[in-house]
């Protein structure tokens, strides 16, 4: 492929841009993309699909998801795990583990950020890995599972890249033919990888192909099972939710497979979280390949139900704690997020500021009490204000009611309450000291001035305290609080080794702080074992 003439940056989720195609890409994907499921035009327009056979030997296979973001996080994590030798050791001391670069790599989901396209695949995931393969010579064969944003077109640009075998991706053989697929590892291990669109259940054709695949194990075998989401917290986290009972993986484990799974491994949240319960039964998030990190201390999601428990965070908590203070220079890390804000600010004073007098202006005591008069009388005035805080508490991140209703409203009150306060000093800023008549268009277009100007950063921090708050003491806006930081830093991976005896070895590999600009950057630091974990047969 051609190389692009820079280096992707990480995306700015608070962008005024990302935001409004985001949500135009999220809400077509949930109106089209349930009613045209492509993952059956697929099955039913591509070639048969088998389950692929790596059970000669032992195997050594990189697990890497929530990739494609920036080129310093994903190039990283590329040009680490490209590396036919990598010794690692924790950081607390301990022996060196020998690792190697696996024969097999599986894209765990979300492979490109922040949507979809043919451009945004080889710029933001191909580029970085094909830099590093080609660097190291290693060409591992590459399978992919498709995360939520995978899905945004729905799965066009996924299916063009991951799913054309004559193509190939960044330099490695491709295979699947499907946006799932089934590996038959050595004995006694399977890997099978599903497809669960946007928290949809399984299609039919899907089902049919793992049963097929399941006719072909042996009554011991033992599976990893690859998920797009971590069901198992996020039902924690929305116990509402109807898409997130885990009653899907539950059928795929029980009815379709009718096979224990020993290991269920997933992306999505992009840090590294394992939990086990007592028949050593692995539930592993490994979503640290190059998207902004995710927080470790919120949600609070220690104990599941099934008697797992936490047993290993990647960073941890303390660091965790110490990056979501960064949010209180939230209008610094998200320059172009604050004209959002500098637009609401100046609104809302505008429709106050229209029904105001000279002498409301005598305290703000005065200016509050006319403002909500004015809001009482005028239905467009009342219903601008019933908007905003209906729009704040639509963003409130909970399941409850009552904490979306009181957070939302307390949250759009601060908001209203600066946008007054602002106007108010801005119209006597302009009246005394420039000594401007109320009212004229000069004056209003300076005090509106001034009020945008000002409500962009006034705005800014308050959204940031808010995100602050609400991660730390509430263990809410956990995806908000830390897309606003583009943290790079504190990547991960997971290494399995098959071996021939039938053992699973996992290796939780991770990187602090990533290379920036060149790899020769002095403060970045090498990868180091988060943790090592052995499965026996």
């Amino acid at each position: 492929m051609r190389p692009p003439r820079r280096h992707a940056k990480m995306v700015g989720w608070f962008d005024p841009r990302v935001l409004v195609q985001t949500a135009i890409h999220m809400a077509a994907a949930n109106v089209f993309g349930r009613h045209s499921d492509s993952r059956l035009i697929e099955a039913l327009a591509s070639q048969p699909q088998e389950a692929f056979d790596y059970s000669g030997g032992e195997l050594w296979l990189d697990y890497v998801a929530d990739l494609g973001d920036g080129w310093n996080s994903t190039h990283a994590i590329a040009e680490a795990l490209a590396r036919p030798d990598l010794e690692v050791r924790a950081k607390a001391g301990g022996p060196l583990e020998a690792t190697r670069s696996g024969r097999v790599l599986i894209f765990g989901g979300d492979e490109v950020y922040p949507w979809p396209s043919r451009d945004a695949y080889a710029w933001r995931t191909e580029w970085p890995y094909q830099t590093a393969f080609d660097a190291h010579g290693t060409r591992p064969d590459l399978f992919a599972v498709p995360g939520n944003h995978d899905w945004f077109d729905s799965l066009v640009a996924f299916s063009r890249s991951f799913c054309r075998p004559e193509r190939g991706f960044a330099g490695c053989r491709t295979q699947q033919t499907r946006s799932y697929f089934a590996l038959r590892l050595p004995a006694p291990w399977w890997l099978v990888a599903i497809d669960l669109q946007l928290g949809a259940e399984l299609d039919e054709p899907q089902v049919q192909y793992f049963r097929r695949v399941a006719a072909q194990m042996d009554p011991a075998a033992q599976v990893v099972l690859c998920v797009p989401e971590p069901q198992w917290l996020l039902a924690e986290s929305y116990p509402l939710h109807e898409t997130y009972g885990g009653g899907v993986l539950h059928a795929l484990e029980h009815e379709i497979l009718q096979r224990p799974v020993r290991a269920f491994v997933s992306g999505d949240w992009h840090h590294y979280r394992r939990h086990e319960n007592a028949e050593g039964v692995q539930k592993i998030v490994s979503g640290g390949g190059g998207a902004f990190l995710h927080p470790t201390h919120a949600p609070r999601t220690r104990d599941l139900s099934g008697g797992f428990r936490e047993r290993a965070v990647y960073p941890d908590r303390a660091i965790s704690r110490r990056l979501a203070w960064r949010n209180l220079a939230f209008p610094k890390l998200n320059p172009r997020s604050l004209v959002l804000p500098a637009v609401l600010y100046a609104l809302s004073a505008w429709f106050a500021s229209a029904s105001l007098g000279p002498r409301d202006l005598a305290s703000f005591g005065a200016t509050a009490a006319a403002s909500l008069a004015a809001a009482l009388r005028d239905p467009v005035n009342g219903l601008w204000l019933l908007g905003v805080i209906g729009g704040f508490v639509f963003f409130t991140d909970t399941h409850k009611r009552w904490y979306r209703i009181i957070g939302g409203v307390t949250h759009a009150v601060a908001h209203l309450f600066a946008a007054l306060v602002l106007a108010w000093i801005a119209a006597r800023f302009t009246t005394e000291w420039l000594a401007l008549p109320f009212g004229s268009v000069l004056q209003l277009l300076l005090a509106g001035a001034l009020t945008f100007v000002l409500g962009g950063v006034v705005g800014g921090v308050l959204l940031g305290i808010y995100l602050l708050v609400s991660v730390q003491v509430f263990g809410r806006h956990s995806n908000e609080a830390f897309s606003s930081l583009r943290i790079e830093d504190y990547k991960q991976w997971l290494r399995m080794h098959f071996a021939a005896d039938g053992t699973l070895t996992l290796y939780a590999i991770g990187i602090d702080r990533v290379a920036r600009r060149s790899p020769r950057d002095a403060r970045a630091t090498a990868p180091h074992l988060i943790e090592k974990v052995v499965l026996q047969r």
